[in-house]
């Protein structure tokens, strides 16, 4: 049985809604970059193949920081009487949208690129006149490409910093993809170098492994975020372990007194960790109540609403 209801989310703490206001105009600073980037390399991009994967790429790189941006303005709005319990799994949609933009996105540029290679495509590189000397026009384009790999690599560097202090795995996703940025630029450096020397080929495949490494995000991502979505167990920022803090918060209460036996089954929503502790004691005062739901917000930040019920089927 429920010892008493779930109490309100608790306000971030001073460091996080400051790391948090640093991560919103990191965000807003992206949509400047990655907009100039992505002006740069549409007129930059020529018939290559490889170009345009890339330019596609830069684009949907403005998707994840817009839906932060909004998630972020639609969780300060808190609880009201359509969202009686917060708006704390905005960004966890936010993960979601994105996620399902580069999945759709990487999975049309991938058929784009095989229908390119596979139909023998030649792409034309042309020239340009610079100062009364003609140039090729692919030295314009790779240059474009390095350009392009510049900004993203340190925002990315920056987010990844924040995203460790907000404990928040959309903002982490994004930030890898932008460190990896450079191998998205370098594939079309390789592609470009290879219409040069007469491989025509070279462009399809590395507008190939281009939107392969979209697509492979954005499948990653989506499962990530329909797994957050249904509540499953938390993990750590990057997925590779079972988050530690549910194993160390029924350490805690176990050690209590009084306490004849503890379960704990938390869920991630946005920053936090919320969910129910199991309680194996034949009877609870509301006190005890009190003293564990002080404990499991003593241990850290992110543990927020927690109910504390009795385990029935012990």
């Amino acid at each position: 049985m429920s010892i008493a209801k779930r109490p309100p989310s608790r306000a971030l703490p001073a460091e996080q809604q400051h790391a948090l206001r640093r991560a919103e105009r990191l965000c807003g600073w992206t949509l400047l970059w990655m907009s100039l980037v992505s002006a740069l390399m549409y007129f930059a991009m020529g018939g290559s193949q490889a170009m345009k994967t890339a330019l596609v790429e830069d684009l949907l790189s403005l998707v994840p920081p817009i839906a932060f941006l909004v998630a972020s303005r639609f969780r300060r709005k808190g609880v009201d009487h359509e969202y009686i319990t917060g708006r704390e799994r905005a960004f966890d949609v936010n993960f979601l949208i994105s996620a399902v933009a580069l999945a759709g996105v990487g999975l049309a540029l991938v058929y784009d690129g095989l229908h390119t290679l596979l139909s023998a495509t030649r792409p034309v590189v042309g020239t340009v006149v610079v100062a009364g000397h003609v140039v090729w026009q692919g030295w314009a384009m790779m240059a474009a490409l390095a350009v392009s790999a510049v900004p993203p690599i340190v925002l990315g560097r920056k987010k990844l910093a924040l995203a460790k202090q907000l404990s928040l795995k959309p903002l982490h996703t994004d930030a890898d993809m932008g460190k990896a940025d450079w191998m998205t630029a370098a594939a079309g450096i390789v592609g470009v170098a290879g219409i040069g020397f007469g491989l025509w080929w070279a462009d399809a495949v590395a507008a190939l492994a281009i939107a392969g490494s979209i697509l492979h995000d954005g499948v990653s991502n989506l499962r990530g975020a329909v797994r957050d979505l249904h509540d499953a167990r938390p993990q750590q920022l990057d997925r590779s372990d079972p988050d530690p803090l549910p194993a160390r918060l029924c350490r805690e209460i176990a050690a209590l007194p009084w306490m004849e036996g503890c379960g704990v089954r938390l869920h991630e929503e946005g920053f936090n960790l919320s969910g129910i502790v199991l309680l194996g004691n034949r009877t609870l005062t509301a006190a005890q109540v009190e003293e564990v739901r002080a404990i499991a917000h003593a241990i850290d930040w992110r543990l927020d609403q927690i109910d504390v019920s009795l385990d029935t089927s012990a």
